[in-house]
Parts: structure tokens; sequence; C-alpha cells
């Protein structure tokens, strides 16, 4: 047994895959391991991952795990909207520095021509929830709205007398 001191290794107990120091492509797979997560330098590097190392749900760490993405269950189009950014929250004695924000009603008018709603901050990447009238809104380009930075666009202006309601986290 190798001191761990020396090395900087922890004890382990069970199968890990891949077992190729060359296999740098992420997996969460029962085809090529379970846990098997990879760091990849950069999202572009995580974009082209073959679609045969691809599974729905795989989490990469980009950045030496400084950032987190997620794949979605779509059909892949191999851009960066084949993802989804997440956040890893600490537990324990350490505390995430981030803010919740609840039921913000974001400024703007809903006349049935305005499109553009502004938030108070930047919400962190796919932590807001939108709601219109009570309805969870989806966000995309051919779905309800975008996000850029505080403004929200809706692809349809709400009509007169809607209310606009958005939870998040900063």
């Amino acid at each position: 047994m190798s001191d761990k001191k020396v090395i900087g290794g922890v004890s382990i107990m069970g199968f890990i895959s891949p077992n190729s120091i060359h296999d740098t492509y992420p997996v969460i797979d029962p085809l090529y391991g379970i846990d098997g997560l990879r760091n990849v330098a950069t999202i572009d590097e995580m974009i082209t991952i073959p679609d045969e190392r691809r599974r729905a749900g795989m989490l990469v760490g980009i950045d030496g795990g400084d950032r987190f993405f997620k794949l979605k269950d779509v059909v892949w189009n191999g851009t960066i909207s084949d993802w989804d950014e997440i956040q890893i929250l600490l537990v324990g004695n350490k505390h995430p520095d981030i803010t919740f924000i609840d039921k913000e009603k974001p400024t703007g008018l809903t006349d049935g021509n305005n499109s553009t709603f502004k938030l108070s901050h930047i919400p962190i990447t796919n932590s807001e929830h939108l709601y219109l009238n009570g309805i969870l809104q989806e966000k995309g380009n051919d779905l309800d709205y975008v996000l850029d930075g505080k403004n929200i666009i809706f692809l349809e202006p709400p009509f007169d007398g809607m209310r606009v309601i958005c939870s998040y986290r900063i």
C-alpha cells in the first residue's frame, strides 16, 4: 500500500472505471462505468464529446471543477444548448454565497404591447422560476421567454393586467 500523504491519494474500496488514464471523457454510465466523472479543460472540449460517449444526465466539470454542466435529455445539436450549467452547493459548516430572491415583481408594463421586464439582479444561470398569472414559463428562443442579464423578454407580450413574478438566486 502506498503512503497516501506522499502521493495525495485516498483509500477506496471497490471497482472504479474507466481504468484507462487515456479516457478523458466524463462518464456516469453503465456501459463505461458509474461515477467516473472527468473534468475537461474547456467548454469546447465538453461540447465535442462524441455522441457515443454522451448520456443524458451526465455531469461534466470544467476549469478543474470550478463549473459543472449536465447533459440535457434532448436531441443534441452539438452546441452549449445541449447542456445546463448546474450549481454545486456546499454542505456542513460551509455556507454558499448565494442569496434567494423570492416572488419579485419585475419592472415593466403588462399592457399587451410590452415584452421586456427587468429584474433587480442578474440571476445565477438557470436558477430563475418565472410565472405569468401563476403559470410557470419555459425559457428558450422558441418557448415562452429569454433572459438577457436582468432583462426578461417574453416572446409574446403579456396581456393587459397579467401578473409577472420571478424567484431566482444571485
